[in-house]
């Protein structure tokens, strides 16, 4: 618990979680996650909807990492955390910006995300192709990010899905007829429990 605590000092910030090495997921999600990724040896390929320290996290333990971005600011941000990282050569940070439109085909339940549509968002899973042994659902739309990730996501994969605890993503949840296994408790930098779902074949 010593360690979280150190945590709390790094709300909101990228480069000192980096620093500590720690995605922001809750803890018990983390140690599974990071299971998974040692029993591959390091040859994991794995896709983020969502970019942020899990990003060099990730980059630290996998082969390939895909992270697309919606927001440009912050893409900025996260393209000079991975040089500093020195984690530019195993990250592919796609950013992806959504548009305007008076009938969005992908929606976030977002406040202040009306009228836009995050349908290339989203897409982006598509694009990059083929199957991945961690995709992490911690971005925009994210109903959608994993009912997209249905069908590339490994036979033994795991879907990370953060703030899973949050009411609107419950039928979302449900819909992919995944295996949930439900880690709720302190995650770092946050004063208070929340939950990380992971999500497995049957």
């Amino acid at each position: 618990m010593l360690g979280h605590w150190r945590t709390l000092y790094a709300i909101h910030d990228v480069d000192d979680l980096v620093s500590l090495d720690i995605p922001w997921w809750t803890y018990g999600a983390i140690d599974v996650v990071q299971e998974h990724l040692q029993s591959l040896g390091g040859r994991a390929r794995v896709f983020e909807f969502g970019s942020g320290a899990s990003t060099v996290w990730l980059a630290r333990r996998s082969a390939e990492v895909h992270s697309v971005e919606h927001d440009e600011s912050y893409a900025r941000i996260m393209r000079r955390v991975l040089v500093e990282a020195d984690a530019m050569d195993m990250v592919d940070l796609h950013e992806v910006p959504p548009t305007r439109s008076a009938h969005p085909q992908v929606r976030s339940g977002r406040p202040g995300d009306d009228g836009l549509d995050f349908a290339g968002y989203v897409d982006t899973l598509a694009q990059v192709g083929g199957s991945f042994d961690v995709i992490c659902v911690d971005g925009r739309a994210r109903v959608d990010c994993a009912l997209a990730a249905l069908k590339h996501l490994a036979p033994e994969g795991i879907l990370v899905w953060d703030d899973s605890q949050r009411p609107r993503y419950a039928s979302g949840i449900r819909r992919t007829a995944l295996k949930v296994h439900r880690f709720h408790g302190f995650a770092p930098s946050l004063p208070y429990p929340r939950e990380t779902a992971l999500l497995t074949h049957r």
